[in-house]
C-alpha cells in the first residue's frame, strides 16, 4: 500500500512494495496510505522550513514505483531535508520491551547552539517521531519523506491532518493502530507464507525489503491474494470496490487512479492487477487527485491522496506569529507550532524554520543525522541543536543510517 505526503502533496496511497531490497521510505505507510508513513510531508513555502524540501510550494509529485521498481506508488515527493548532530541524550527510567515500547524517559538538560541557553525538548513528540520512523516497514527504501529531526523540530504530525493519531504513541502497536500498516516480524512471517489472516490483514512475507502487513478493513478494503506472473510471486493486498470505475483489461501496478467517494464515503486510490482494483481509502481527512503529467505523452496514470488543509489566499508565503510558523503553500495553510516543542520561529529567504536558542536556519540546514559508533546512539538535530538518544531506550535494537536516493540526504533512525 502506499501513502505518504501532504497538502496537495500526496499522502501516498497504493502499494509500496518492493521485491528488491531497497532502503526505505516510509511509505510512509498505508497509514500514509490510508491516511504512511506515513504520509509524507511536503514542505512549506519555498521548501520546507528548517529543512530543505523538494516539492515545497506547489506540492510534491508522486513517484510510481511498482513491485519491481522498489518503492511502489507514492514516493519521495515533498521530502524534506533536515540535519542533526549529536550530544546530550536521554536516560531511561523504565525498562524497554517491544520495539518502541519503553518506559518513561527523563529528559536531560539541553542547551541551544550558543552552548549556554537551556530549553526543554518535548519528550512525547520526540518518542512519537522515533516510532514513526522505527515502526514503519518502508522507512528505509528510498529515504524518508521527513527525517526524525524535521518531524520533531516542526512537530509535523500535529501540523498535518491524519498524522495526529500518532502523537501519543508509546509503542509500535500504537503506531500500527494509527497508520494501519506495520512490520511483519517473525511471529507473522518466520516460516510462513504471504496470506490474509483471520482479522483481514494482508501479510506479505518475502515480498519486500521488510516484511509488512496492511490492515485492509481499516484501509477500506478486503484482503485478497493474487499471483503476479511477471514476478512469479504471490502478493497480498487490499481489494477495493470501485464500481462504476473498473480495472477491466488492466494490469499495471505502476499506474494509479482515483475513485471518488459517494454517499458520504471518502475517496480512494487504487491500481489494477489482473483486472482487479487494489489500494486504500483516502480517509476523511484527505482527497484523491489525478496527478498525471499531461505534458508527457508517455506518462502513466498517476493519482494520490492529499491531506485537506485550511485554505489561504495570496501567493506562497511564510510568517511567524507567537511561535507558530504559518505557511501558505499553493492555497493551503499549514501551521508549524514551534513553541509546542520548545523552539522559536524564524524565517529565512521566505522559508519557515523552528530553531533552538542561539541556532539559526543555516545551522538547521547544515546539521546531519548520524548513528554513533556504539551502534545504538541516534544523533539528531532538535531545532539545529545536537541531540542524542539511545535507541534501546525506545525499545529498538539499534541505530541505522542511510542516504536518501533522490538527493543524497543522510538520515538515521532507530530500527530493529
Amino acid at each position: 500500500m502506499i501513502r505518504s505526503n501532504v497538502s496537495k502533496r500526496p499522502l501516498t496511497v497504493g502499494r509500496v512494495l518492493a521485491l528488491t531490497p531497497f532502503a526505505l521510505l516510509g511509505i510512509a505507510g498505508c497509514a500514509q496510505i490510508i491516511g504512511l508513513d506515513g504520509y509524507g510531508v511536503a514542505g512549506g513555502a519555498g521548501g520546507g522550513g528548517g529543512t530543505t524540501s523538494s516539492g515545497g510550494g506547489s506540492g510534491g509529485n508522486v513517484n510510481q514505483g511498482g513491485k519491481s521498481g522498489g518503492g511502489g506508488k507514492g514516493g519521495s515527493a515533498g521530502s524534506s531535508v533536515i540535519g542533526t548532530g549529536g550530544e546530550a541524550g536521554s536516560s531511561l527510567e523504565g525498562g524497554a520491551s517491544n520495539a518502541g515500547a519503553a518506559g518513561a524517559l527523563q529528559t536531560p538538560a539541553v542547551v541551544g547552539c550558543d552552548g549556554k541557553t537551556p530549553f526543554t525538548p518535548n519528550e512525547k513528540i520526540l518518542r512519537s517521531c522515533i516510532l514513526r520512523a522505527g515502526c514503519s516497514p518502508n522507512f528505509d527504501d528510498s529515504g524518508p519523506v521527513r527525517t526524525i529531526s524535521e518531524c520533531v523540530t516542526k512537530n509535523t504530525q500535529a501540523a498535518f491532518p491524519g498524522e495526529s493519531c500518532n502523537l501519543s504513541s508509546k509503542s509500535c502497536a500504537d503506531y500500527e493502530a494509527c497508520e494501519h500498516i506495520g512490520i511483519a516480524h517473525d511471529d507473522l512471517c518466520l516460516g510462513k507464507a504471504t496470506r490474509c489472516d483471520a482479522s483481514g490483514r494482508a501479510i506479505n512475507c518475502g515480498n519486500y525489503t521488510v516484511d509488512q502487513f496492511f490492515d485492509c478493513p481499516a484501509l477500506g478494503g478486503t484482503c485478497t491474494t493474487y499471483f503476479d506472473t511477471s514476478l512469479n510471486n504471490t502478493f497480498a493486498d487490499c481489494k477495493q470496490a470501485i464500481a462504476p470505475q473498473t480495472c477491466t483489461g488492466l494490469s499495471d501496478d505502476q499506474s494509479s487512479y482515483c475513485h471518488p467517494g459517494t454517499g458520504g464515503k471518502p475517496d480512494s486510490v487504487y491500481y489494477c492487477v489482473n483486472s482487479t482494483a487494489y489500494g486504500q481509502s483516502c480517509g476523511s481527512l484527505a482527497t484523491c487527485y489525478d496527478t498525471t503529467d499531461t505534458t508527457d505523452p508517455k506518462a502513466k496514470p498517476s493519482a494520490s491522496c492529499y491531506f485537506n488543509f485550511p485554505t489561504c489566499t495570496g501567493g506562497d508565503s511564510a510568517t511567524c506569529s507567537s511561535g507558530v510558523a504559518k505557511v501558505c503553500s499553493s492555497g493551503d495553510l499549514i501551521n508549524y507550532d514551534c513553541g509546542s516543542v520548545g523552539l522559536d520561529c524564524a524565517i529565512k529567504a521566505g522559508t519557515e524554520y523552528c530553531v533552538a536558542p542561539g541556532c539559526t536556519p543555516t545551522k538547521v540546514d547544515t546539521c546531519t543525522e548520524t548513528c554513533g559508533a556504539d551502534g545504538v546512539t541516534l544523533n539528531l538535530c532538535y531545532g539545529g541543536a545536537p541531540y542524542a538518544v539511545n535507541c534501546t531506550d525506545y525499545g529498538f535494537a539499534g541505530c541505522s543510517a542511510s542516504t536518501r536516493k533522490s538527493d543524497g540526504l543522510a538520515f538515521a533512525a532507530c530500527r530493529d
